[in-house]
C-alpha cells in the first residue's frame, strides 16, 4: 500500500525556504573556501584548476593527479630522494582530510645501492608526490603544518630552466626560531648544464614568521605571473618581485608540476649525527589539509600598483637620519652612525653603522594587529665564506619578544620579519644595529606595513 504525504501551504512554504537559505549558505560557503586565502572576494577572477587542486577528503591519495616517488619502481627525474634519506611509498598517505607525509628511522629497509650528493640511501625513508599535470601561471595555496624535526616539508614545482620553492620548512633545529620560523622562497637554475648556477639557488626571498612551522596549520600562497611573482603568508601579502628585479635569475617562464615532499638537507644538519631518537615513533609527518592551484580567466598580469602605506619615516635615510635615534650597544660605547653617499640600494643614500651602535625609531601601531617589516643590508667586511659577520634589524617593545633578521652577504640582499601587536600595545621601536667590533654595516630601504589578508 502506498503511503500518501499530505503537505501544508504552510509547510511546504517552510521546506522552501530552508532548502533555499541552505542553498544560499551553501554557495557562500564554496565561495569562500574556492575563493584564494589572498582575494576573498575573487576580484582577480580566479578558476580552480581541478586537474592539480586536492582537499585530500578521500580514503587514499588520488592517483589520477599524483605520482608518489617510487610507486612501481619509478622515480620522476631519477630522484630517489636527498641522501641519507629515501622516498618510499608506504611514507604517503591520505588520513582524516590530510595528505601525510612521514620521515621514519628504518635501518632494515632495503635502500637503493646508489648515492646521492656524497652520501649513500641509509636509515631514514621519506615520501614525495608529484602532480600528473602540468600548468603555467597562476596562484598557488596550501594549508599545512610542517614536520616537526630534523627533516624539510617542502612545497616546490619544476619544469623545463627552472624551479620555484614556495618554502622549503624545516621543523627543529639547535639554532632555533631563526630556522624554525623561517618561510624561504626560491628559485633554481636548470637551463644549461654547463652553467656554473645549473642546480643552483640563483634568487631567494627571506622572511621569518613569528610562528613555528612544526607547531601550527598555516596557509601558504604564491602568484606566479608572466612579470612578476606575490609571496603570501595567512592570506596576507609578504612581497612582491617583478622579473625585472629578479634580472637573469627569472628562470620559471615553463609550464611546472607541483612537488609536496620532505628531505634531509646536509646544509641544515649533518646527516652522520642523525639517530633513531631524532624520529620517534612512527616518524616525523609533514600534514597537507589541501592544495589548490588557480587561474585567471583572463590571461595576463594584474596592476602591481599597491596602496600600502610605509609607517616608518625616512626609511630610506634620503633625509639623513632624521626621525632616527642613534645609540650605543652599551652606555660606554659611544654610536658611530652616519649615513652614505657611495652605498645605497636605492636612492642617493644608506645607513652606515661602525662597530656596537644601533639605529632606532619609535613608530605608532594598532594593538592585536600584524605587521611585516623589511629592509636592504649591506656586510663590506664579509665574503660569505672564511669571513662572516652579521648585522640586523628588528623590533621590540611591541609587546613580545624581540625579535631580528640577520644578514651575513656582502651585498645588499633584503630581509622581513613579521610579529603581532600586544592587546595593549600602540607603539613599538624599530631598530638597524651593527654588534660587531670591527666591521661596518649599510642599512638601506626599511620598510613597515600592516599586513592584511584577503586584500
Amino acid at each position: 500500500m502506498t503511503k500518501l504525504l499530505r503537505f501544508s501551504p504552510l509547510s511546504v512554504w517552510r521546506q522552501i525556504s530552508f532548502v533555499g537559505l541552505l542553498a544560499i549558505a551553501l554557495q557562500a560557503s564554496a565561495s569562500d573556501t574556492f575563493a584564494p586565502a589572498s582575494d576573498r572576494s575573487n576580484a582577480g577572477g580566479w578558476v580552480l584548476n581541478q586537474s592539480i587542486s586536492d582537499e585530500f577528503d578521500d580514503d587514499e591519495l588520488d592517483s589520477l593527479k599524483w605520482h608518489t616517488q617510487g610507486s612501481g619502481g619509478h622515480y620522476e627525474n631519477n630522484f630517489k630522494g636527498r641522501a641519507p634519506s629515501q622516498f618510499v611509498p608506504d611514507n604517503v598517505s591520505v588520513r582524516d582530510g590530510h595528505l601525510r607525509i612521514a620521515t621514519r628511522w628504518q635501518p632494515s629497509f632495503e635502500f637503493a645501492g646508489d648515492s646521492f650528493g656524497g652520501h649513500r640511501y641509509a636509515n631514514i625513508t621519506t615520501g614525495a608526490i608529484i602532480s600528473r599535470q602540468k600548468f603555467h601561471y597562476g596562484y598557488l595555496e596550501t594549508r599545512c603544518k610542517a614536520a616537526n624535526g630534523p627533516i624539510s616539508s617542502s612545497f616546490w614545482t619544476t619544469g623545463e630552466s627552472g624551479e620555484l620553492d614556495v618554502f622549503e620548512h624545516w621543523g627543529k633545529d639547535t639554532r632555533g626560531e631563526e630556522v624554525t620560523n623561517r618561510y624561504h622562497t626560491s628559485f633554481h637554475d636548470w637551463r644549461d648544464n654547463k652553467s656554473p648556477t645549473w642546480g643552483k639557488r640563483i634568487w631567494t626571498n627571506s622572511h621569518r614568521l613569528d610562528f613555528h612551522v612544526g607547531e601550527e596549520f598555516h596557509v601558504y600562497g604564491l602568484e606566479w605571473a608572466e612579470g612578476y611573482v606575490r609571496i603570501y603568508i595567512d592570506g596576507g601579502l609578504v612581497r612582491t618581485v617583478t622579473r625585472e628585479e629578479a634580472g637573469d635569475a627569472w628562470v620559471i617562464d615553463n609550464e611546472q608540476k607541483v612537488w609536496f615532499d620532505s628531505e634531509i638537507f646536509p646544509w641544515e644538519v649533518n646527516p652522520g649525527s642523525l639517530s633513531s631518537s631524532d624520529f620517534p615513533g612512527d616518524g616525523l609527518v609533514f600534514e597537507v589539509d589541501y592544495v589548490r592551484v588557480w587561474q585567471r580567466e583572463r590571461e595576463g598580469d594584474a596592476e602591481l600598483t599597491e596602496s600600502r602605506t610605509n609607517l616608518l619615516k625616512n626609511g630610506s635615510f634620503e633625509s639623513d637620519l632624521a626621525h632616527w635615534t642613534a645609540r650605543g650597544v652599551n652606555e660606554k660605547t659611544a654610536p658611530q652612525v652616519s649615513t652614505d653617499v657611495s652605498e645605497a640600494y636605492e636612492g642617493d643614500r644608506s645607513a652606515f653603522l661602525q662597530s656596537y651602535c644601533r639605529l632606532e625609531q619609535v613608530v605608532e601601531l594598532k594593538p592585536n594587529t600584524t605587521y611585516i617589516l623589511s629592509g636592504w643590508l649591506s656586510l663590506p667586511g664579509t665574503d660569505g665564506n672564511r669571513m662572516v659577520h652579521h648585522a640586523a634589524f628588528g623590533v621590540k617593545d611591541y609587546g613580545g619578544p624581540e625579535i631580528r633578521a640577520k644578514s651575513t652577504v656582502h651585498e645588499f640582499t633584503r630581509h622581513s620579519l613579521q610579529f603581532t601587536t600586544g592587546p595593549t600595545s600602540y607603539t613599538a621601536t624599530v631598530f638597524f644595529t651593527n654588534d660587531q667590533k670591527s666591521n661596518p654595516a649599510y642599512g638601506d630601504s626599511f620598510e613597515l606595513f600592516e599586513l592584511k589578508a584577503g586584500e
